[in-house]
């Protein structure tokens, strides 16, 4: 072939093109086919989060972890993992539900659980018991460390202050029947959230507390009470539509809780004037980062329940997202379903019976959370989180249904979502309480007895292990080691061997319920 007959160099690059082009679409094409039938694909959530990274955790592979029977109540029994980690478990009194431990100063502060009138602390390291205390009433909730005082509600009907040295009794107050929620304490106050009409106003005003004039803008079935902290005088009191998900929130000079209702506050801490509330459909106790509140919320899509995040203005608590991020079908908020509290339907009636509870009491108003959240028992009340959300390095994390998601705050795009699979888990499950964070990894515990490690960065699983002892609470960190009960009554404590787990004391990671 001459020169001259050669096609030009400029026509082959055209074809080449062309013949590049439609490999690629054809390839595009059957890789999206692939996709859609392959069933091991994380289901996508909605466009305003992008697509998330796709991640297994087949709890199936977790290590099996056969805790040992104490032969003694409140004894430390030890054990050790058979990847070399040790711990030890004590059995409480009562086999009753137990919440999230809180820590201080090396020590260890639980309650007996729902249904007992016993408060203990513990040394953290070795489980040896330091003082116990008998409660005024039944079902201490998951108490709260500051400034030397340990607090805490019991069910019904009493908010308990102690010194946490000795357990003390400094003051405690019947407030009415029942307390569902925890107490919060922020710069020497105390925040607890009551059934109104129980006990007198009038009462309230001669030990000079300042009843609040403004009002709520609905019908007020509880009350947010803030007292001195060591001497328990009332400082004010505020209106609010339902009892409390969890606790209040302290940030700064601003208290914020949602309500059994679904009804969101945020109120100044020194004076409890109302700063912005919101009939939002929050599922959780709000989470205070980045300059923004992150709650969870349901909304109703086609007649179905879903849950998702929701970024708030601090200010004015109006909603950033007009699709809740990370959403997903919420099964287990649906009205009778038990709102996914990791204590069976048989255990919280059994419980509910044992306290003197036939029916739910009146002023429990369990009709709002019931239609609201599926939770319609006291002990359901008590135990319920809902799918908190956390935050670190720009990333909002929480365990939601059969999902663990990771989104970014600044945009809301996903950074990564784990889908949990295992024997016993259904399409309508909540597998795992809110998460504990570490300075690296968030730790999860199942209501199926799991205890959990995953990176927040990546979503991978660090450890696994299988109790087979149902746990209802978020664990506690301290020094190395989680700290969890059972809702059959066993403290547990996982000596993870690294500094990771650490810095989350209480419930909602310290006495402000906001880390």
């Amino acid at each position: 072939m001459t020169t001259k007959d050669r096609p030009p160099k400029r026509s082959l690059l055209y074809v080449a093109s062309i013949s590049l082009l439609f490999v690629c679409v054809v390839w595009s094409a059957q890789l999206r086919t692939a996709k859609t039938n392959d069933h091991q694909t994380v289901p996508k959530a909605d466009a305003s989060t992008d697509s998330p990274a796709e991640i297994q955790i087949n709890l199936d592979k977790a290590m099996q972890l056969a805790l040992p029977n104490p032969r003694a109540s409140l004894r430390a029994t030890s054990f050790k993992t058979r990847d070399g980690k040790n711990g030890w478990v004590i059995r409480i009194p009562g086999q009753h539900a137990i919440a999230t431990p809180a820590y201080a100063d090396g020590v260890l502060f639980v309650g007996g659980g729902y249904g007992s009138h016993e408060f203990y602390a513990f040394n953290a390291q070795t489980g040896a018991l330091i003082w116990r205390a008998r409660t005024k009433d039944d079902g201490p909730s998951a108490a709260v460390v500051e400034d030397g005082y340990v607090a805490f509600n019991t069910e019904s009907c009493t908010i308990e202050v102690c010194h946490a040295k000795t357990g003390k009794i400094a003051w405690q107050e019947w407030l009415g029947d029942p307390l569902m929620s925890q107490p919060a304490i922020s710069k020497g106050r105390l925040y607890i959230a009551y059934p109104s009409g129980q006990r007198g106003h009038q009462q309230a005003l001669s030990q000079g507390q300042p009843e609040s004039s403004q009002g709520t803008g609905g019908h007020s079935s509880h009350r947010l009470l803030c007292a001195d902290l060591k001497t328990g005088r009332h400082l004010w009191e505020r209106e609010i539509t339902a009892d409390v998900i969890s606790a209040p929130v302290i940030s700064g000079d601003q208290v914020l809780f949602t309500c059994f209702d679904g009804t969101s506050f945020c109120l100044n801490a020194s004076t409890g004037a109302v700063i912005w509330t919101k009939d939002n459909a929050g599922t959780s106790a709000p989470l205070v980062a980045n300059g923004e509140v992150v709650v969870t919320q349901k909304e109703q899509r086609d007649g179905k329940d879903y849950e998702g995040l929701q970024r708030m203005d601090l200010q004015r608590g109006a909603g950033k997202e007009k699709k809740l991020l990370a959403a997903g079908e919420a099964k287990y908020l649906g009205e009778g379903k038990g709102g996914g509290v990791g204590i069976s339907a048989q255990a919280q009636g059994a419980a509910d019976a044992a306290v003197g509870f036939s029916a739910p009491p009146p002023a429990a108003k369990l009709e709002k959370a019931n239609k609201h959240l599926g939770v319609r028992t006291v002990v359901g009340g008590w135990a319920y989180q809902g799918s908190r959300p956390t935050y670190k390095s720009g990333q909002m994390m929480n365990a939601q249904g059969r999902f663990i998601n990771s989104v970014r705050s600044k945009d809301g795009r996903f950074v990564w979502r784990a889908e949990v699979k295992g024997a016993g888990i259904e399409p309508d499950s909540q597998v795992f309480s809110p998460p504990a964070l570490g300075e690296k990894n968030m730790y999860l515990c199942s209501s199926m007895g799991h205890v959990v490690s995953v990176g927040q960065k990546n979503g991978q699983v660090g450890f696994a292990y299988s109790t087979r002892k149902s746990m209802a609470f978020q664990p506690a960190l301290a020094r190395g080691n989680i700290y969890v009960g059972t809702v059959d009554g066993l403290l547990i404590c996982l000596k993870t061997g690294e500094p990771d787990a650490d810095g989350w004391y209480a419930w909602g990671g310290n006495a402000q319920h906001n880390k």
